[in-house]
């Protein structure tokens, strides 16, 4: 197993792919090709800013972290706004905040806490 693979938050936004992939599946062809592949697209780049993020020295990890935290913050405004629509269920809606935004955003902050711990170290 690769050291991505070993990072919780690497792999709860790989599960949200997943996920998100099944529910746009049944948007409406007008919605799975403009919100849905917007929705896949932050999902994709999140994962790839977690990558970059992880990559780096830790001193340099804060404003990469900032930039996943903006994007995640980008992928959320739009999957409420597909139940809004009613796109998705609010039964997916809840599943889908309760066991990967919320979660995935605790994670975030965390990460984003911890590098700003380190950079404010560096700082002083």
């Amino acid at each position: 197993m690769n050291k991505a693979q070993q990072l919780p938050l690497y792999l709860k936004i790989y599960q949200l792919i997943k996920m998100l992939n099944e529910v746009i599946r049944n948007f409406p062809r007008y919605h799975k090709y403009i919100l849905g592949e917007e929705m896949i697209k932050l999902a994709w780049q999140c994962l790839d800013l977690v990558l970059e993020a992880n990559s780096l020295p830790n001193e340099e990890k804060s404003q990469k972290i900032s930039e996943l935290s903006l994007v995640f913050d980008k992928l959320k405004l739009r999957l409420r706004m597909s139940q809004e629509l009613n796109l998705v269920s609010k039964n997916q809606y809840a599943h889908l905040q309760t066991n990967y935004s919320m979660e995935i955003g605790k994670m975030i902050g965390a990460w984003l806490k911890w590098a700003n711990t380190l950079k404010q170290r560096k700082i002083a």
